[in-house]
């Protein structure tokens, strides 16, 4: 669906949406897309004041900006919309957010796996 003027940029503001808080680089790598890409449509959202970003360490945090006028429309709309994408929806509950705890075993495998 094309709602926000394109097909690329409905999809990366679903992932900003589904994430809360997340990078270019990971939108990127969620929806197969350029990174390129995915940041110049998150500077022009910023300078339209949808998407708020800041600075931590060397990586941009993006999220949906709270102080936008229509933010809470916004959200509840994009998180309407991730529940109708089941592709979407499914392809992000299999991220993994956080490392791993050292020396936990790998699923089936039973072996250990030191890092």
């Amino acid at each position: 669906m094309r709602l926000f003027g394109s097909m690329t940029r409905t999809r990366v503001l679903l992932a900003i949406a589904a994430l809360r808080e997340t990078y270019p680089r990971e939108i990127a790598s969620v929806l197969s897309i350029p990174l390129l890409s995915v940041q110049r449509i998150v500077d022009d959202l910023q300078a339209q004041g949808v998407v708020a970003t800041r600075l931590r360490g060397n990586q941009r945090q993006t999220m949906l900006n709270p102080t936008w006028f229509a933010a809470n429309e916004l959200s509840e709309l994009l998180s309407r919309m991730v529940d109708a994408d089941a592709a979407l929806r499914d392809h992000l509950a299999m991220l993994r957010r956080r490392p791993r705890r050292k020396g936990k075993p790998l699923g089936d495998l039973g072996k250990l796996v030191t890092r």
